[in-house]
């Protein structure tokens, strides 16, 4: 588990393999993209095309590829020693080469072995080549010599590549002989379908995931280094697509507080503004009220022993053939309402009634007339209420001292 997960951090899900091939004296690119699902690596696309930029453009952004140079600038040779010294050996299949200027690659086959040789400059060039457009050089082979990273997986002893027809024995390269490619052979390639044209190119993503392909070089230090080079980019992008996504995500997650947060004040706000403004208006009516209380308790207090004594004075002058109905002291003008002041007759009584005798009335008239602090009394109803007795109202002005 761990493994793929480093796997998958350091190469991703997609592998690619791409062949510099010569197809009638022009340069060809074979290209095989595989991609890993769960266990398995499936096909995802093949393709060929003369130019590296047209090549690479039906690629993935950043795609590390590892890179077969299998045309006319590489020659391979085929030896029969149990030399060990892998020097010797290329010395001896080249007497006359000066490594200075070549990179070479030997894998060995039971007594065989397979040495490729290219210069320097031209691998370098290809290099460079895939470099402005953002893909990175993971693994350099010269030749057809990593058809032997696969050998467990082809059930035939014959197979063809490109450029060469590869013969083998019990999963042993034999043979390698160079050939004109006619017809178009189709491999499985434990389960992958691939035709000979593509072989390389398969071999190159297998190997990329699998890495069972390990020959002699003298140019591991360049691969090295091109693969630490890819795989700082790759942890440089995505270190930065997961600071991003994790800025991004902290961002989002603060937003979503800061809304939750910033709708909840917003409403205590709301909520606020109403309690201020019902606070305004309970402090405006308790102002109201206590000046209404204020007024009644200084009308009361200024009133109180005055209207007692007006009330006990006239009550205790009654004549007996009178009853009243009503006796107001300072009546209210007109009816109260909220937010008004409350309006009275000031100085004013208001006497109703019913009397059985028009001389006692008359004469309770002229009582009141001569009251010293009543000023005036004003009849303001006189009529008939029955055979033998009246309704009166009437309106006593008394005096403020």
């Amino acid at each position: 588990m761990l493994k793929q997960i480093k796997t998958y951090f350091e190469y991703g899900n997609h592998f690619c393999g791409i062949e510099h091939a010569t197809l009638n004296g022009n340069e060809i690119c074979f290209i095989t993209q595989l991609k890993k699902n769960k266990n398995s690596l499936d096909r995802k696309n093949t393709f060929e095309e003369f130019l590296v930029k047209k090549a690479i453009s039906n690629l993935p952004k950043n795609q590390h590829i590892s890179l077969i140079i299998n045309n006319d600038n590489v020659l391979s040779k085929q030896i029969e020693s149990s030399e060990t010294d892998t020097f010797k050996v290329v010395y001896k299949v080249f007497p006359n080469i000066n490594l200075d200027d070549f990179y070479f690659e030997v894998i060995k086959q039971g007594y065989n072995q397979f040495v490729s040789i290219c210069r320097k400059t031209y691998v370098q060039k290809i290099v460079d080549n895939y470099k402005p457009y953002g893909f990175s050089i993971i693994n350099i082979t010269l030749g057809n010599g990593i058809v032997s990273g696969i050998s467990s997986f082809l059930k035939s002893e014959n197979i063809t590549t490109s450029n060469a027809n590869i013969h083998l024995d019990n999963q042993t390269i034999i043979t390698i002989k160079k050939i004109e490619i006619e017809n178009t052979i189709n491999y499985d390639i434990n389960g992958l379908e691939i035709s000979n044209k593509h072989v390389l190119s398969c071999c190159g993503a297998l190997n990329s995931q699998l890495n069972r392909y390990h020959p002699i070089t003298n140019f591991d230090k360049l691969k090295t280094t091109l693969e630490n080079d890819y795989k700082q980019s790759r942890f440089y992008s995505l270190s930065l697509k997961s600071g991003l996504a994790l800025i991004l995500t902290t961002l989002l997650i603060n937003f979503l507080i800061f809304n939750h947060y910033f709708n909840k004040v917003k409403t205590l706000q709301q909520t606020s503004q109403i309690n201020q403004t019902t606070k305004q208006k309970i402090i405006e009516l308790n102002e109201n009220v206590s000046k209404s209380k204020k007024m009644v308790e200084d009308m009361l207090k200024g009133s109180s022993s005055k209207s007692s004594f007006y009330i006990n004075t006239i009550v205790q002058g009654l004549p007996n053939s009178i009853l009243l109905s009503e006796l107001n002291y300072q009546p209210v003008l007109k009816r109260i309402k909220a937010e008004q002041p409350i309006s009275i007759d000031k100085n004013m009584i208001i006497l109703s009634g019913i009397s059985n005798i028009s001389d006692t009335f008359s004469n309770w008239l002229a009582d009141l007339e001569n009251t010293n602090w009543i000023n005036r009394v004003e009849i303001l109803n006189y009529e008939d209420y029955s055979k033998s007795s009246y309704k009166f109202s009437l309106k006593l002005n008394i005096s403020n001292d």
